[in-house]
């Protein structure tokens, strides 16, 4: 159940980043911030690691760009601002925490 819940909340956010990506390309004045974020994740295992990094690198106008040591990655995002950061941990990392650790966002909560 839990991982049916990720996979709809991912392709949810997935379609809406399609089209403001879309919405973008087609204006002739974008609304882009790109902007380039140091992300700190509860991630451990190599597993984590990469499916996280996948999540976000699959979304449109995000990009998994390195991992460093003690759970942080490093994203680009076409949208930069406050939220990003915490969205991910939201949309992505949470769900995924529940689905690879069990419970509600794995040991430490």
């Amino acid at each position: 159940m839990k991982l049916l819940r990720l996979i709809i909340c991912y392709l949810i956010d997935f379609t809406k980043a399609n089209l403001s990506i879309a919405r973008d390309v087609l204006s002739p004045h974008p609304d882009i911030h790109p902007e380039t974020i140091e992300l700190e994740t509860r991630v451990e295992t190599p597993l984590e690691v990469l499916a996280l990094s996948n999540l976000i690198t699959f979304t449109p106008g995000t990009l998994a760009l390195d991992v460093q040591p003690r759970g942080k990655l490093v994203v680009h995002v076409l949208k930069g601002g406050d939220g990003v950061a915490s969205a991910i941990r939201e949309r992505l990392e949470e769900p995924l925490l529940e689905i690879t650790r069990g419970g509600k966002g794995g040991a430490g909560q």
